[in-house]
């Protein structure tokens, strides 16, 4: 019997795993999308960007699947490969490398209590395509190095499983590849759910699984990326006219769209978010822009949120509450 079988595990959840960063790029996604669709996407488009925040979450459980259906797939290997008239001894002990890592087993067991809504896609639908991350997953030194084990301790599979998802998320190109496949906005969310799959393994105790909440409606982060796309859609007009007098040669048309939905979401947080410090809007959208734009975009993001503030301060449109809040 497993370790972690039969103890009465704790299961523990600690906070939403959906950061303000990733709603920022979210929902300049959702206005892009609004923007090459129409205005009559707009109802739409605010329902599209709600599940692509709740979505990240269902994401993250699949994820965490994965070694469980991973080691269904090695062990059925397994039985294969030991029915030969000469099978491979070496082979018949990589193909159990799951199959003693009790953490992996109790993770799995948490996520079966809950129920992807948003992201249903299924492993055992994917598993013809195991092999091209299995042979390079033997080749790695940590697999070599747990396989020597009998009986790991906890923190051996912890140790495991934490070198396992970085190759998996960070050095593994079939894996990419296949995530790429299932999920558009893999390449958005990865780093996110990287750091919230590390959380899950290290926050782990040998009677307790602690897993990431989903994000709810009433969330700060949802409720932010929400009422940012309201602010952009309704004022869209008002928000012109105020970038228009700080860019000299106005024509909205000779702006890159990421790069003008940019302002308007920074324009957005100076005037209805008094718990956001100015610079931070203005650093957090010149990094979006780096990421989602043209080269020169940062220059020119910078200057137009720059003169934006100075108007806006001078006139009081700016009123930041909170401590530190009122730096320039």
């Amino acid at each position: 019997m497993l370790p972690f079988m039969g103890l009465g595990l704790i299961f523990v959840a600690y906070s939403s795993m959906i950061s303000r960063r990733l709603v920022r790029i979210k929902t300049l996604q959702a206005l892009y999308a609004v923007q090459q669709s129409g205005e009559e996407s707009t109802k739409q488009g605010r329902a599209s960007l709600k599940d692509s925040i709740l979505r990240t979450h269902d994401v993250y459980l699949f994820l965490l699947e994965f070694p469980h259906y991973l080691n269904e797939y090695l062990l059925s290997e397994q039985e294969i490969e030991a029915k030969k008239f000469y099978p491979d001894k070496g082979r018949i002990r990589r193909l159990g490398l799951f199959d003693n890592n009790a953490l992996a087993t109790a993770i799995y067991n948490k996520t079966l209590n809950y129920k992807r809504r948003l992201f249903t896609n299924s492993w055992t639908d994917l598993a013809e395509q195991f092999e091209t991350v299995i042979g390079p997953l033997f080749e790695q030194d940590f697999t070599t190095d747990y396989l020597v084990f009998d009986k790991p301790s906890h923190a051996q599979q912890q140790s495991f499983l934490q070198d396992f998802y970085h190759w998996l998320l960070m050095a593994c190109e079939p894996f990419h590849g296949i995530m790429e496949e299932e999920y558009g906005a893999w390449n958005d969310d990865e780093d996110g759910i990287a750091r919230e799959l590390e959380k899950t393994i290290t926050g782990s105790g040998e009677d307790f699984v602690a897993l990431a909440s989903a994000a709810g409606l009433q969330d700060d982060e949802v409720k932010m990326g929400l009422q940012l796309f309201d602010l952009v859609t309704d004022n869209n007009e008002d928000y012109e006219l105020k970038i228009q007098g700080v860019t000299d040669n106005w024509d909205p048309g000779r702006i890159a769209i990421i790069d003008l939905l940019c302002i308007k979401l920074a324009l957005a947080e100076f005037l209805s978010f008094p718990q956001v410090p100015v610079k931070v809007s203005i650093n957090e959208y010149l990094e979006v822009v780096k990421d989602y734009s043209t080269p020169n975009s940062g220059r020119f993001l910078n200057g137009v949120l720059d003169k934006l503030r100075i108007k806006l301060e001078k006139d009081g449109s700016i009123q930041k509450t909170g401590r530190g809040l009122r730096d320039k």
